[in-house]
């Protein structure tokens, strides 16, 4: 007998909730990359492990947007705007007010008990980044995801119109104006401060909502597979010159350079719409049971939550010492990374439990 819930297993595509999976435990690595990434030497060989574990994880932004941009922007699904406003963007500052309040009462309270804090100052100081912004510093993503939201009602009209054509302008006016000019400037500025050309330095215009479109387009159109094999193999090859780039680089700086880590370099969006690509790909083969179907829907449900809680264990880790700076780094960051998404999924499944914060805050 099949039941109703079997059916909407069977029925839900599974590799978008494989992709958050990934996502969310890649944006984990990179948040744990990062103490070892500015504070070792950039000549020794753990600075070097945290390069190029920082190196593996950067496509999971683009790829969180990718995934979203596949549903919203979808012409089959009707997403009204009065929808969209009262469900989905309400929904997301509800969780920018309610995690960013929280990060900053314990931030205080971590400052007057740790720190001996003036409490006067470390109150006015918190009040003015949660008013300012951003709340937090990894709630930054909920910012863009609104202003993305804000822009689904124009940008949908593009998608439901588009040819293969406009796509293929769209994507080349993003590599060039989002990726390859950006990444000149960059890599100008490093050699000589004063060579800064304005123009350069438009990613943002072009950059997320460009994610945005690629991942409806990449979920709707197939790639051939000698095309995704280049693709594959020219990711790897980036990866490897994102690796020895950002050393060279950061040796040249005098510190640690993260311009080829930043999500419109060519080589990150490279990776990510491969590892996209692969995803679906490897998705529609799945051939697993409902239990473990049913977990990796639940993975993918929970990855938002999961984002928006895992910093409280970076936190809780460092004050205990379980920090990359007391274990060589190829042991510390896989583990800690694993144990922060084991830890953060546990409390996502109690939080789920109550109601108010599933429904608004999660």
């Amino acid at each position: 007998m099949i039941t109703n819930t079997n059916l909407q297993i069977q029925e839900r595509i599974l590799f978008p909730d494989i992709l958050r999976t990934m996502a969310v435990f890649a944006v984990m690595m990179t948040h744990i990359c990062a103490y070892g990434f500015f504070n070792y030497e950039i000549t020794s060989v753990n600075w070097h492990v945290a390069n190029a574990l920082d190196c593996l994880t950067r496509w999971a932004v683009p790829v969180f947007i990718m995934v979203s941009g596949m549903f919203f922007l979808d012409p089959q699904r009707e997403i009204p705007i009065k929808k969209l406003y009262c469900k989905n963007i309400f929904r997301i500052f509800a969780a920018l007010f309610f995690w960013g309040f929280v990060y900053q009462t314990s931030n205080v309270a971590k400052r007057l008990y740790f720190e001996n804090a003036d409490a006067s100052v470390a109150i006015i100081e918190a009040l003015e980044e949660f008013i300012l912004g951003p709340a937090w510093y990894h709630l930054w993503f909920l910012y863009l995801i609104i202003a993305l939201y804000i822009s689904v009602p124009l940008i949908r009209i593009f998608t439901k119109h588009a040819e293969t054509k406009h796509y293929q302008y769209l994507f080349i006016m993003f590599i060039f104006l989002g990726c390859a000019l950006p990444l000149l400037q960059e890599l100008t500025l490093c050699a000589n401060k004063s060579l800064n050309i304005y123009i350069f330095n438009l990613k943002e215009l072009p950059g997320y909502c460009c994610y945005f479109v690629l991942g409806f387009f990449l979920s709707k159109h197939d790639v051939s597979k000698k095309l995704r094999r280049a693709l594959y193999l020219t990711a790897v090859i980036s990866f490897f010159i994102q690796f020895v780039g950002t050393s060279l680089i950061s040796n040249k700086c005098g510190q640690a350079s993260e311009i080829l880590h930043r999500y419109f370099t060519p080589n990150v969006a490279i990776q990510a719409i491969a590892i996209f690509l692969y995803i679906k790909d490897f998705g529609s083969k799945i051939n697993s049971s409902n239990r473990a179907t049913r977990f990796v829907c639940l993975l993918g449900k929970y990855s938002f939550g999961m984002y928006l809680v895992h910093d409280f264990f970076n936190g809780v880790f460092y004050r205990i010492g379980l920090f990359s700076i007391n274990i060589p780094p190829i042991l510390s960051i896989p583990f800690r990374t694993f144990l922060t998404f084991v830890m953060s999924f546990l409390v996502v499944c109690v939080l789920a439990r109550i109601p108010i914060i599933k429904k608004y805050c999660m």
